[in-house]
């Protein structure tokens, strides 16, 4: 049938009930294909963070949806948590006949194998085209394939690499037909075809390997792999064929998506007089990491990333991982500002060392409005612990005072709490690291002082485990160094 009789065709969805999993919500669908002449079931996972405005998500699909799909699922929402893949849309594809579907050729013992390229113009024609109209999806596509699954990724790249921009081949049976797939390679490779893609190939060791077929599959890639494919291959012990799958996509979305997504920036902003210099701190530095000063976009060829960045003059600072896999994170974007030095009060009266504190209790999950609430406890503490506290969970306070500084400097001020807090400095909020969190990144930004005595207010809320606020300044000698302010820099007014 024509191409331009296969774009116009109605595709009906027909949409059951949105359930729900941990972290997903989740929409089967049923696909009519004209290209297969058949009724095709589909599940569609959806992040959490899914309906947020703008948001656009990568797609990953997945073969063998009944067997397959949830427990990727379950390992990329496991990864996105721990900063190791962005969130990703789940597309899982259920079966009618797989080796029909996944094979690119019939045998004896596979008589209805043959429908692979079929299979392929199922996806590019129609599924890949409907997914990207009805869902928040983003231009970079998985496709994720377990045994006869794997042969259909490894087919799917050699005959039609475009189609998905990384492939994951799970213990593939590249054995089949007296390794077809090899030989298939071996003519391909030689081919002008954009090659830039990705290929994570897994299977067992020993035995495994050579009885799969990979074995000549990798010494084929180890010598002729074309310019541009990015390609890894990877022997688990103690697996067999049905359990090797779980490792295989947690390292595969790792080796595909982990380009560096996990590293900070700090400050997140700063003021940056005319004349002076500072630094910017770079924590997780890894090999992909380039960064820029001027506002563009790093590339490969910008400057390489190192754990601290010397900025002498005000500037968009913007650093990304540029990896060869996955590339579609946003740089991270700090600016300097050029501005003048902040003038403190030179004399306060009636000034005692300590702050002032208001201790208030309750359940919040961010900070509550202060000015609704009757403090349960006040007094004075010499420094930012909470000894006073009367619970260890579900409560509030705020310190009030002055923060003295006695030499005139560009001072990094942070501050870090478990859980969420604010610090108003020179009667501005400064630093906002509110919400329910661990005390593990703390809030960073720029200032430039000169002497004097600077009005704080510092709240706080506490909801349940640990508990801390800490405010300081970060210091570069040596290596950058992050320091509490000590407590004879605390004053308030008697």
């Amino acid at each position: 049938m024509k191409q331009k009789i296969l774009t116009s065709i109605v595709l009906l969805c027909i949409y059951a009930t949105a359930s729900a999993q941990e972290g997903y919500t989740v929409k089967r669908d049923s696909l009519k294909s004209v290209v297969l002449q058949q009724n095709r079931k589909l599940s569609v996972w959806l992040p959490e963070g899914y309906e947020a405005k703008d948001a656009r998500f990568p797609v990953i699909y997945v073969l063998d949806a009944d067997g397959r799909l949830q427990h990727s699922a379950m390992t990329a929402r496991f990864l996105f948590q721990n900063n190791k893949m962005p969130k990703a849309i789940l597309v899982g594809v259920f079966n009618i006949d797989r080796n029909h579907d996944f094979l690119p050729d019939s045998s004896q013992t596979t008589p209805t194998g043959g429908g692979a390229d079929n299979f392929i113009q199922f996806f590019k024609q129609e599924l890949i085209p409907y997914i990207d109209k009805n869902f928040k999806t983003e231009p970079f596509k998985v496709l994720v394939g377990h045994s006869f699954g794997g042969v259909f990724a490894v087919h799917a790249l050699l005959n039609d690499p475009d189609l998905f921009d990384a492939y994951i081949a799970i213990d593939p049976s590249i054995w089949y037909k007296n390794l077809l797939l090899v030989k298939n390679a071996t003519t391909e490779f030689v081919k002008t075809k954009n090659w830039n893609k990705s290929i994570f190939i897994t299977g067992r060791e020993g035995g495994g390997m050579k009885d799969m077929g990979i074995t000549p599959m990798e010494k084929l890639l180890k010598s002729s792999a074309p310019k541009g494919l990015n390609w890894k291959v990877v022997a688990y012990a103690d697996e067999d064929h049905g359990s090797v799958p779980f490792k295989s996509v947690y390292d595969g979305f790792r080796y595909i998506f982990d380009s560096g997504s996990n590293f900070l920036v700090f400050p997140l902003s700063g003021v940056l007089p005319k004349g002076t210099s500072t630094y910017a701190v770079i924590q997780n530095v890894n090999p992909h990491l380039r960064y820029t000063t001027d506002g563009t976009e790093p590339t490969i060829n910008s400057h390489l990333c190192k754990d601290v960045i010397k900025i002498d003059k005000a500037c968009t600072l913007k650093v990304k991982s540029v990896s060869s896999t996955y590339n579609n994170l946003p740089a991270v974007t700090r600016i300097f500002a050029e501005g003048k030095y902040m003038d403190g009060q030179q004399s306060v009266a009636s000034l005692k060392p300590g702050l002032k504190y208001s201790y208030y209790e309750g359940v919040w999950d961010s900070l509550p409005d202060f000015s609704q609430l009757t403090p349960k406890k006040s007094g004075i503490t010499e420094n930012l612990d909470l000894k006073f506290a009367l619970k260890k969970d579900s409560f509030a306070v705020q310190f009030e005072g002055y923060i003295h500084i006695t030499k005139k400097d560009l001072y990094d001020l942070w501050i870090v709490s478990d859980d969420g807090s604010k610090l108003y400095f020179n009667n501005e909020l400064l630093l906002e690291n509110d919400g329910l969190h661990s005390a593990d990144k703390p809030v960073v930004k720029l200032v430039p002082l000169n002497p004097g005595y600077y009005p704080i207010l510092i709240q706080f809320f506490e909801r349940a485990g640990d508990q801390s606020v800490t405010i300081g300044t970060v210091s570069f000698k040596k290596k950058p160094k992050a320091t509490p302010l000590p407590k004879e820099m605390f004053f308030y007014k008697e």
